[in-house]
């Protein structure tokens, strides 16, 4: 299902076919999207890589764009930073990553906002550490997952791979977004339609 009416989304999940697929400038037009309806809005960035240091401190790019919206402190939207722009289960030095504590925090923020949305790294199959993947953390959330589909040449073959992963991992498949970074982009009707029709 293709999602046009970011509005009606519950709380949800984001993921994407991969990295730099627009998850965050998507997650924050879902976040204005609410607040445009009168809700009260958090995000939640678990896990973020490729961060960068300001004022002393290792902080994700990502999340000082959500936090933009939300207003958040960055600790609360992105409790695991880490500084090398590569996979977790390889930035992840010390090994530090842990999902009890990002369910505890996800609680919290269920208890504070309205709606919350949940930003993944990188795309669906993304190692966290070498126990656990991408998929685990959303299935431990139980939200609806959203996938946001970068347009462009290959986004049929990429965005109908990953629905299938999605499927095959979790129950919790709810739909997709096209974020088109192009919009010169030639194929871009007939692109989405495409994937409309095989999904």
């Amino acid at each position: 299902m293709l999602i046009e009416n970011l509005s009606s989304l519950p709380s949800c999940f984001i993921t994407a076919t991969d990295t730099d697929a627009g998850k965050t400038f998507i997650s924050c037009q879902i976040l204005n999207a609410w607040k445009t309806q009168g809700h009260s809005v958090g995000a939640f960035k678990p896990v973020a890589s490729g961060a960068i240091w300001q004022q002393g401190q290792l902080v994700s790019e990502d999340a000082l764009e959500l936090a933009k919206v939300t207003g958040q402190p960055l600790q609360e939207i992105n409790p695991f930073t880490f500084e090398e722009p590569t996979s977790p289960h390889i930035a992840d030095k010390q090994n530090v990553f842990n999902i009890d504590s990002c369910l505890k925090q996800l609680q919290k923020l269920h208890q504070k906002y309205d709606r919350v949305l949940v930003e993944g790294v990188g795309g669906w199959c993304v190692p966290l550490n070498n126990e656990l993947m991408l998929a685990d953390l959303a299935n431990a959330f139980q939200l609806p997952i959203i996938m946001i589909a970068r347009m462009g040449l290959g986004c049929i073959n990429h965005s109908l791979l990953t629905i299938k992963q999605i499927q095959h991992d979790s129950a919790l498949y709810h739909g997709w977004i096209a974020n088109v970074i192009d919009p010169s982009y030639d194929y871009l009707n007939v692109n989405i339609q495409a994937i409309k029709d095989r999904t």
